[in-house]
Parts: C-alpha cells; structure tokens; sequence
C-alpha cells in the first residue's frame, strides 16, 4: 500500500485505517494512512506546539519533539470518533483532538516526573553483552535464546530485533526512552523516528502473537 493512494480519503476513513491491525496487508494500510494524516495535520500542529513552547520559553526543537509525541500518541492510541464531534467541521474537530494531546504532552514535557532513567542506556543489539564475563553454562544459554530469537525476527529484519530489544530492556510504562536513546537508534538504524514506531509496533505485535499461538 502506498500512501499516495489514500491521499484523497475522508478523514473518518483515514482514522479507521489507522485503527487497523493484525496480518502485514493490514499494517501497510495502517502505516499508510498514519502518513497521510501527519503530512495534512503537521503544520497546525506544529505552529500550535511552537506558540505553547515559545512562550514558555523553549525552543522550535521542543515544538518538534512535543508534535512527534502527538502523532506517536495518536497511532498507538487512534481514539478519534467522528461522532463525537460538535464541530460540523471534522477536520477542526480532529485538529482540536491534536491540541489536546498536545496540551496534556506539553505539560509532561515541561514538568517531567522524576526520570526513571539513568543516562547509561544504550541501543540492545545481542542478548549477549560482549562487554560483560558469562559462565559458559550461561553463555551457552544466551546463545541458545539468541538463536530462536533470530529465528523469530527472520520473519521480519534484524532492525526490527535491535528495536525490540532497546524497547524490552529500557522502556519504562508511561515514559517515552530517553532523547538521547532515542537519536541513538535513528544513527545506528539509519532511519527515522517514525519507521523507528512503526518497526516497533510490528515487532511487538509479533512476539504478542506468538505468545497466543496466532
């Protein structure tokens, strides 16, 4: 699926798209229509972000962050519901559903609660730290676990395995990885922070499946 294809569809029907999940056709619609929905509603966005940042002192970069994070809300929370909306206009109604998450991200961003990283985290590539001294009994058992975990992301790319592991060792529930991290996955994945989520979402949703036998 190509997002060009879904450049002329009705807002309503771009959200359900987006809402969509399950087999890899599925997930190309999804991803498609997430695109489409950033390219129309990013400026309005951003300017918004830009005005809340600005006057508190932060930067454009800030802005940036902040929009990034609505959109990444959004898609992993796609709760939009057209008839909820009291504006006949759906697209002022969905660009006032992008404020408030903006607000709410704004908000978080500029009163963080007590951070539970520690600047030491780094991009997971292997179970195996070469850095580190394994007893050859655990050793054996880190290269076993290597091997099926291999196994499992064949089915994808190793990019998506360096993505899950970063995710699975650092993340916190509720907190977004550190700046920092996250820069460190964009150079060495050489992509960006949008592929960065969406090769999240896919390999997740993978061992998700195999946990229930799907």
């Amino acid at each position: 699926m190509n997002w060009q294809d879904l450049q002329n569809e009705k807002l309503e029907d771009l959200v359900e798209f987006v809402q969509l999940k399950g087999d890899e056709e599925s997930i190309s619609w999804s991803q498609a229509a997430f695109i489409v929905v950033t390219f129309k509603y990013r400026r309005e966005l951003l300017e918004r972000c830009t005005k809340m940042c600005v006057k508190s002192g932060l930067t454009e970069t800030d802005a940036e962050e902040i929009a990034n994070r609505v959109f990444e809300k959004f898609y992993n929370y796609p709760t939009f519901k057209v008839a909820k909306c009291k504006n006949k206009n759906i697209d002022k109604c969905f660009l006032l559903y992008l404020f408030k998450i903006a607000r709410n991200e704004f908000v978080d961003y500029i009163n963080p609660d007590e951070s539970p990283y520690t600047g030491e985290e780094h991009v997971i590539t292997s179970l195996i730290n070469p850095d580190q001294n394994y007893t050859p009994e655990k050793l054996r058992e880190l290269q076993e676990a290597e091997r099926k975990l291999d196994k499992i992301f064949s089915k994808l790319t190793n990019k998506h395995k360096i993505i899950y592991l970063t995710y699975q060792y650092h993340e916190h529930e509720g907190k977004y990885l550190p700046k920092r991290l996250r820069q460190e996955l964009k150079n060495v994945l050489k992509i960006s922070q949008s592929s960065i989520r969406v090769y999240k979402k896919e390999a997740f949703e993978l061992i998700e499946s195999l946990k229930y036998g799907n």
